[in-house]
């Protein structure tokens, strides 16, 4: 999937917010005291740093819509000519991550649905399921990429709600990457955090 695209979706179900950023909360719904050492994205949501994944980019893309996307890289890479003509460089997987801040827990729940319900309609669902990582429910998507446009061929996907936040974590790969994606992303699950209250 063009993160592009899904990036424009999902700022058309993100709520206008105030754009103001707060400061770290004190502690995680899960009983843990904030950590600095791991990645804030928006200011909600707090990931521990990913086993075998690295850090490319954290972006407020839309703060003062409650939009927030940050993304993690795994293997190597190889230039790559994308959609627009540009070249950037193509990993043999990467996770997105897309967190939005609503206003309340219904337009989450919203805007989760809305996410859940593009992926299913993009992507050829091989299995669909409900999953826990650290506490929280999410439906993880299994899918094939057909799109010639993609060079990714399968990916799985998580989509999940807390109190006012709707997360979708996305991690695909090129055709000869070998390792199992599921794993990877709930590892990377467990590592998240949203704030208390």
């Amino acid at each position: 999937m063009n993160i592009r695209k899904f990036i424009l979706l999902a700022a058309g179900a993100a709520l206008l917010l105030t754009g103001c950023a707060a400061s770290a909360p004190k502690n995680a719904a899960d009983g843990q005291a904030w950590s600095e050492d791991w990645i804030t994205v928006g200011n909600r949501l707090g990931i521990e740093a990913p086993e075998g994944l690295s850090l490319l980019e954290n972006k407020d893309i839309l703060a003062a819509e409650g939009l927030y996307y940050a993304t993690w890289t795994k293997g190597g890479s190889v230039p790559y000519e994308n959609d627009d003509g540009d070249t950037v460089d193509l990993y043999d997987a990467q996770l997105y991550l897309v967190a939005g801040e609503s206003r309340s827990a219904e337009k989450a729940e919203d805007n989760t649905e809305t996410w859940l319900a593009a992926a299913r309609e993009r992507y050829d669902v091989v299995s669909e399921e409900t999953i826990t990582c650290n506490g929280q429910e999410y439906t993880l998507l299994t899918y094939t990429i057909a799109k010639e446009s993609s060079p990714y061929v399968r990916g799985v996907s998580a989509f999940g709600c807390y109190n006012t936040e709707s997360v979708c974590a996305e991690l695909t790969c090129v055709a000869d990457f070998g390792e199992d994606l599921k794993p990877i992303l709930t590892g990377f699950l467990d590592g998240c955090h949203y704030a208390a209250g």
